[in-house]
Order: C-alpha cells, then structure tokens, then sequence
C-alpha cells in the first residue's frame, strides 16, 4: 500500500496522540513496514482509513496493534551492565538502610504497618529489567554481611512494580519464559543456576522472583493513577522516543513519584538537560542516576 507525505503526516499525529511517540520525518519507511500487516488485517484499504478508524471509540483493539507494531521493545536481562552492578553496589544497600531507619521511626511512632521500599521499571517491555531487578536484589539480600542483617529483610520488602504500554510484552513477561538466545542476552551463569529453570526447550524465570514483580499496564504520556511512592524508579530508553513536552510531563510525574532521596535512572544514551524538574544528577561509577533531593 501507497503512504503518502499527508497520510505520513496524519499517521505520525495519530501515533503521538496515541501513545507520545515523536516519529521523526525520516521514518516514512519505518512507519510503511510496521503499520502495513494491521491495515492488512484489520482489511483497511489506506493509511487514511487506518487514521480514521482510530479516531472511533470502539477502536481499543485497533490502537493495541498499532501501539506494538509501531513502538520498539527491544530489550535484555542486565540491560549495559554497569547499572545493575551499581544496583547490588551502592542503591540496594542504600534502599535496605534507609527502609531499617524508617522501621525504626515507625516503631517509635506506633506504627502498625512496616514500611518497604518499592521499585518501578516504568517500561518494561517483555519483563528482563524487573526480572533483572528481582536477581540483583536476591542477591543483594543472600550476600548481605552478618553485622547488617538485622533487622531481617526479604524480597518482600522491596516490591517491584513493571508497567508498560503494549499488553502483548506485558503477557510475554508475566509468563516468564524466554528462549535460549535472550537468556543468553546479559544473565550471568550463576544467575540461570539460580534463577531460571528449563522447561520445553525454553527458560522458566524463578516462581520466587516472578511473585515478587506486579505487573500493570500504563501508559506513560497519560495522567498516571495514584501508584504509590517509589524509592527507585527505573524508565531507561524511552525518553528518546519523546517530544520535549511529553518528556518534560513524564520527568515531573516520575519526580512526583520519588520519596526524598529517591532515584530515578534513565538509559545511558539520555539525559534530562533541559527537562525542568527537582532532580540532580549523580554518577554512582559509570552510571547516571538523577535523585530527589
């Protein structure tokens, strides 16, 4: 099927309205590539139609195929390496002292309901960045030296909620079943020992780390609903895919998201120059993370 410079124009609004994303003019073919099979399926007869057709109410299917032909999930467990090291490092250990502090002040005040520390992979794609969140904390907690072991802490106490925009990766991570070749893709050979299981020529994230993340359905250019405070907020890799106004709202929601001292890690190719919000930057050895003072 033809695409042609106003039908181009028209998709690339309705992709933006849709779900933010900024597609640059240079994209023609891209857009040509990923949209044809749904015009194809859905028997639309242009890109005009296509246009049209999201516009009507009952379309809710119709945008969820063109959210996942459209967005790119590409995604891996220990996604650059070095911020999962600085996880296990420098922020759990971080996370687990302050959650000690404030169970501490809970008990003083009477509290009833022990505080945690929760933690958002705020676009998750098919699951690898919770799933590598959930390993790097197993590990943190299993190796964690006598003398700081008291009071005792579990997964538990570091909820991991993974949202992401496409209901289809979001069904792929929560079944937690990967091929050979995205195992391979950044899991250490102590971490397939102890986390994964084989199961019909694939790999089995742990029950253990799979119950530990809830996964939800967001969509992250929206006003988001009451999710809680977040001590660690991961959203790495999208907000390349934005205006400038998408990432200027997205950066303050997440900001509004953080608790004092929380911190908020984007990809390494992203920055918030120009993004007006209360984050400053810090670099926790070769990572980038921005905290809320």
């Amino acid at each position: 099927m033809e695409l042609s410079p106003a039908e181009f124009g028209s998709v690339r609004k309705a992709v933006h309205d849709l779900c933010g994303l900024a597609i640059g003019e240079d994209k023609q073919y891209l857009v040509k590539t990923r949209l044809e099979p749904v015009l194809i399926g859905n028997g639309l007869a242009s890109y005009a139609a296509l246009v049209q057709r999201l516009l009507q109410a009952d379309s809710l299917l119709l945008k969820d195929q063109v959210i996942e032909a459209i967005t790119t999930n590409e995604t891996s467990f220990n996604r650059d390496g070095h911020p999962f090291e600085e996880l296990r490092r420098r922020i759990l250990p971080e996370l687990a002292a302050r959650l000690i502090e404030r169970r501490k002040a809970g008990i003083i005040a009477g509290y009833t309901t022990a505080p945690q520390s929760r933690i958002w992979c705020a676009a998750v794609a098919t699951g690898q960045e919770a799933y590598s969140v959930g390993m790097g904390l197993a590990d943190f907690l299993r190796n964690r030296p006598a003398r700081d072991a008291t009071p005792d802490l579990t997964p538990a106490d570091f909820p991991i909620l993974a949202s992401d925009i496409s209901g289809h990766t979001l069904a792929v991570a929560q079944a937690g079943r990967y091929t050979p070749a995205e195992v391979d893709r950044g899991v250490t050979a102590d971490q397939r020992t102890r986390y994964f299981r084989q199961a019909s020529g694939a790999w089995e994230i742990d029950p253990a780390i799979r119950g530990q993340v809830e996964f939800r359905r967001l969509n992250l250019t929206r006003e988001l609903p009451q999710l809680g405070m977040f001590d660690l907020i991961l959203c790495r890799n999208l907000l390349i895919y934005f205006d400038q106004p998408t990432r200027e709202r997205l950066c303050q929601a997440l900001s509004a998201a953080l608790l004092p001292q929380g911190i908020l890690i984007i990809g390494a190719a992203e920055s918030l120059f120009g993004v007006s919000t209360d984050l400053v930057r810090e670099t926790l050895g070769q990572t980038v993370v921005y905290r809320k003072r």
